[in-house]
């Protein structure tokens, strides 16, 4: 208690020494750091505020500048960077374009990783669309006729799918007979024909 007392002393202590551009700046690095820190344990814990991921949705492309993680990221390195070259000896005007620099530096960092990372988003949604000209082996002898009851196995779009499968030939397809995906009858059901 006493030691966390004396820390409160000491930084309050800073604080009152700092001009106040130096306070400004420091002021908003702490609070954007305070906001990622909270931003950071309801990530861990699974309560992440959604502000990121609607701006990705509506930027289409994905990482929007003006949602809160990047916005954070902006004054967290604008505060810190301008306290610094202040503490440096530099002028305001000089602190403030470091500060600037160093702010869209780390936006630009944090909007690249977003990006990245709902580049990897995957709905795992089979498009049967994608199966058109694919090869695939017969399963479960397909009739002759377009008569229903056969299927195939077909990869398509790096994975492996059991799909329905009908044949306009006059003969049966056997188990084991390599075929060819010539046409989308369904959302399950191809037309194959013989290789």
């Amino acid at each position: 208690m006493i030691t966390t007392l004396a820390l409160i002393d000491q930084v309050g202590g800073w604080w009152n020494e700092l001009t106040l551009a130096k306070q400004l700046f420091y002021g908003l690095g702490l609070m954007a750091g305070l906001v990622s820190l909270v931003l950071a344990v309801l990530a861990i814990l699974g309560m992440e505020h959604a502000d990121a991921a609607d701006a990705l949705e509506a930027a289409g492309a994905g990482g929007g500048i003006f949602s809160i993680k990047p916005l954070t990221g902006f004054f967290l390195g604008f505060g810190w960077a301008g306290g610094l070259a202040l503490d440096g000896g530099t002028s305001l005007g000089v602190a403030l374009l470091i500060a600037f620099a160093a702010g869209t530096a780390v936006t630009a960092v944090i909007v690249a990783l977003i990006r990245a990372i709902y580049s990897l988003k995957s709905d795992g949604t089979v498009r049967i669309e994608r199966a058109l000209g694919a090869v695939g082996t017969v399963y479960v002898t397909v009739p002759p006729r377009k008569a229903v009851g056969g299927q195939v196995v077909v990869t398509f779009s790096g994975r492996q799918e059991t799909l329905s499968a009908l044949s306009e030939s006059e003969q049966p397809l056997a188990s084991g007979d390599k075929v060819k995906v010539v046409a989308v009858v369904d959302s399950r059901t191809v037309l194959v024909a013989a290789l």
